[in-house]
């Protein structure tokens, strides 16, 4: 299987078990599920990378870096138990983990397929989270956050070329640790993955969407019609569920995904959103220099300087920002 990636270029896929996971019903799924919640059906074109591109690019990572079989697995099944819409749903259901997906994920059709290619290739089913080169604790990195610090980048941004290969040659692994080895590229990787970061999450209109999509799927799983299968479907059938019930739901939310708009940040009493977000994502990876390991922030003064406000404006959304929503028709 070739594949023409958009931040690693051409590259190939013959393991036979990778092929034919990906082959199955549950792994084809995730081609219609947004990175981002939604966002592509209010700007499309900017923010159409979906759950099936990123896992064949954390697989990529995994196999560049020569991990183990199970792990390059247990990568390319990361993301497999999402909902449509992606984090919107752990959000609305208040799961503050964002792992409602991945205690649910057996509600997925077909998942029976998945395990009968792990038995056929005798592999086991490795969570993602249990697994250091994929998951690892801010501000450190692992292939999951690799791979969404270029391709979130290159997604919305339209910019990046080149940037998914060089960091390829540019990382490798201690122990079980991803480590880059050049410090320009590990900065470059970092900051890259900083104005994703704001673009992909906190940026006002994308917020806004956010909020309004949370608070849609929480109002129709209560109200009973948006039903808990739903949620294992994909993109285009719950926005059809969604669609039907339009005028159950607050006019503003709806109306964002119909209706050219701007948002100014208000006080609370004239908002039409608060947006709140608990997890805050920033990359800070190690560099080895001199046989040490150390922060790109330790090597980096210019470097340091640019995320330390960053990492002020992500905590800072800890504490939420009020948005009032203005459509062109207003």
């Amino acid at each position: 299987m070739i594949v023409q990636d958009r931040i690693y270029g051409r590259f190939e896929i013959a393991d036979p078990a990778i092929l034919d996971l990906i082959a199955t019903r549950p792994f084809q799924r995730l081609k219609r599920i947004n990175q981002y919640g939604g966002v592509d059906l209010v700007f499309p074109g900017r923010y159409g990378v979906t759950r099936y591109e990123h896992s064949l690019g954390v697989w990529r990572v995994l196999n560049s870096l020569g991990a183990p079989r199970e792990i390059q697995v247990a990568g390319l099944l990361h993301d497999l138990g999402h909902t449509a819409f992606s984090h919107m749903v752990d959000m609305a259901l208040s799961d503050a983990g964002e792992d409602y997906h991945e205690k649910k994920m057996r509600l997925i059709e077909g998942m029976e397929e998945v395990d009968v290619v792990l038995e056929r290739h005798r592999l086991p089913l490795v969570p993602g989270d249990d697994c250091p080169e994929i998951k690892r604790s801010l501000p450190d990195v692992g292939a999951d956050r690799i791979d969404y610090g270029v391709r979130d980048y290159v997604g919305a941004l339209n910019t990046g070329a080149g940037l998914g290969e060089k960091v390829l040659r540019s990382i490798e692994l201690s122990g079980r640790e991803i480590v880059f080895t050049d410090q320009e590229t590990a900065g470059e990787y970092a900051l890259a993955g900083l104005e994703a970061m704001w673009l992909c999450i906190y940026d006002p209109p994308v917020a806004c969407v956010y909020q309004a999509l949370t608070e849609i799927i929480r109002i129709g799983f209560k109200e009973g019609w948006i039903r808990e299968r739903d949620l294992f479907g994909d993109d285009p059938s719950l926005f059809a569920v969604i669609a039907a019930h339009r005028e159950r739901l607050p006019a503003t939310h709806f109306k964002l995904f119909t209706t050219p708009f701007r948002v100014e940040e208000v006080p609370e009493a004239e908002a039409d959103f608060h947006h709140v977000k608990l997890k805050v994502r920033y990359f800070d990876p190690p560099v080895r220099a001199g046989g040490r390991l150390e922060r790109v922030s330790a090597l980096d003064p210019a470097f340091r300087e640019k995320l330390e406000p960053m990492k002020a404006r992500f905590e800072a959304r800890k504490k939420g920002a009020f948005f009032k929503v203005v459509f062109a028709d207003s």
